[in-house]
């Protein structure tokens, strides 16, 4: 929530939302660590999904595109 709201005050002319809007404020997106993000991806590779989001076909298509734009980036 933290990075949508610093989003919104930033690109006022964009119209962003949260997909969440009912969420509280991540207080503990800080405490990402590698052990926990090795864990994660471990999981995913065995086809085991810890904390799945699950969004509409719509919105599928245009996130894997702003996806792909921020990989090419890097």
């Amino acid at each position: 929530m933290n990075l949508v709201n610093r989003l919104i005050s930033q690109y006022t002319v964009k119209y962003i939302i949260s997909l969440n809007p009912h969420m509280c404020p991540c207080l503990t997106m800080n405490r990402i660590d590698l052990p926990h993000l090795a864990w994660c991806l471990e999981s995913i590779e065995k086809g085991e999904g810890h904390n799945v989001i699950k969004v509409g076909s719509n919105v599928v298509v245009p996130a894997k595109k702003a996806l792909n734009r921020m990989l090419e980036q890097s």
